[in-house]
């Protein structure tokens, strides 16, 4: 393995334990409680402000996924004049672009649950 593919590597390896710590948060609960925190909001409404609460958690949510796109999208604009750029035996910036599209589905998907949110309250 030559010193350019080693230090990717190391590089990469890196990246996916600092993902994957950042994730341990989600899988007991930032602050120690409940795993799933939205399931127990959700059970738990009772009243019209329960349901803005939630739906404003989903915009919240939204805002943040738009960000991350947002960020990815750099990222691939990096990569393609980066030292990584086109040519090169990995395609980052095409995985950067991939996952701002997600990303961006995402945040769809939330402003849509939000505004159901809003519309499901009990008259």
């Amino acid at each position: 393995m030559n010193k350019r593919s080693s230090w990717f590597m190391g590089a990469i390896c890196g990246a996916a334990l600092a993902f994957g710590l950042s994730l341990g948060g989600y899988a007991v609960g930032a602050d120690g409680a409940s795993p799933l925190p939205m399931v127990q909001k959700i059970l738990g409404a009772k009243s019209k402000a329960d349901a803005e609460a939630l739906a404003a958690q989903y915009e919240q949510e939204a805002r943040e996924l738009q960000a991350k796109a947002e960020e990815h999208r750099e990222m691939a604009k990096a990569y393609r004049t980066g030292y990584f750029g086109p040519g090169g035996k990995f395609d980052l910036a095409r995985h950067c672009s991939n996952l701002a599209k997600k990303y961006e589905e995402a945040a769809k998907e939330d402003l849509e649950l939000a505004k159901l949110q809003r519309g499901s309250v009990k008259k």
